[in-house]
């Protein structure tokens, strides 16, 4: 996938886990647990959400660096 793909999908991922699956996080690791963007995501919970813009390119970078 392309950066800005991978992106977009990461940010999908965290709005899914906080907004979809809110107590219900068990559910949100189950169903992701294989995604190739899991442990980016994951990594990205540490972060608030006025950080997330910044972050998560940070983040994706990584992910390709170590794809």
């Amino acid at each position: 996938m392309k950066e800005q793909q991978l992106l977009k999908e990461a940010y999908k991922l965290r709005y899914e886990y906080y907004n979809f699956y809110e107590n219900k996080e068990k559910k949100w690791h189950e169903k992701y647990k294989n995604h190739d963007l899991y442990n980016t995501v994951l990594k990205s919970l540490n972060y608030k959400f006025n950080e997330i813009g910044t972050i998560m390119p940070q983040l994706i970078k990584h992910h390709i660096k170590n794809f």
